[in-house]
């Protein structure tokens, strides 16, 4: 198993996509919120915000990335700050590896990786991120 380094999180309020990154490989994770109906929105929520956070949803989240050396928080609306702060005050030594908090509102896996080849690619880390040669490339044509 590849020691991963780099990890990208998509999250929004449904669901979260982790991808752990390496030199050799990347790989995947999908975690989806405890409660599958919608949270009720509440005025004065104690944390300051309008709706109160999945804290299982986080600690899933934060659970992932023991072996992450750089994290990238991507996402649409406040979901991204909200796991930051969480790992702020819940795993301190995680919320340490935090590089960046960005928006993105598109949750295609193409665009999230796109949006972290181009991030870790300026910050000069060892390895280069290359995207994966599709296989549609090696089709051949229909003839009739």
């Amino acid at each position: 198993m590849s020691q991963y380094l780099d990890v990208i999180i998509f999250i929004d309020r449904r669901e979260a996509k982790v991808f752990h990154i390496s030199a050799e490989d990347e790989m995947k994770l999908m975690i989806t919120h405890t409660s599958a109906q919608r949270r009720h929105h509440q005025a004065d929520h104690e944390d300051g915000t309008k709706h109160a956070v999945d804290d299982e949803f986080m600690q899933r989240i934060a659970g992932s990335l023991d072996l992450a050396v750089n994290t990238l928080i991507c996402g649409p609306g406040n979901s991204k700050y909200e796991l930051q702060s969480y790992m702020q005050q819940h795993t301190p030594q995680l919320a340490e590896r935090v590089s960046s908090v960005e928006n993105l509102d598109d949750p295609k896996d193409s665009s999230i990786l796109a949006l972290g080849r181009q991030f870790f690619r300026k910050r000069g880390h060892r390895h280069q991120i290359e995207p994966k040669p599709s296989s549609r490339h090696f089709d051949v044509p229909f003839k009739s």
